[in-house]
């Protein structure tokens, strides 16, 4: 039961650190009066194209987690086979 907890512990701590970049840059949305509404060749605000922010900038201690966990899975995966087999 332990090891099940630490492996969703784990996983839920890997899967928040995954998600801070792109929570980062979010924001609630301001309160405005009624819908937009378009003119002939008019455009929404806010939309001037590009690309919307991801959060794909992923930095070295995120990957280092990433493996940390996947190794400490493959360990504890393959202690039980070991376990199983003897």
């Amino acid at each position: 039961m332990r090891k099940t907890a630490l492996s969703l512990g784990s996983a839920l701590v890997l899967c928040l650190a995954g998600a801070m970049p792109a929570l980062a840059d979010s924001s609630l949305p301001q309160p405005h009066g009624g819908p937009d509404v378009l003119g002939t060749g008019g455009t929404a605000g806010g939309g001037a194209g590009g690309t919307a922010f991801t959060g794909s900038n992923i930095s070295l201690a995120l990957v280092a987690l990433a493996i940390l966990v996947i190794a400490g899975a493959s360990l504890l995966a393959l202690r039980r086979l070991r376990a199983i087999g003897e």
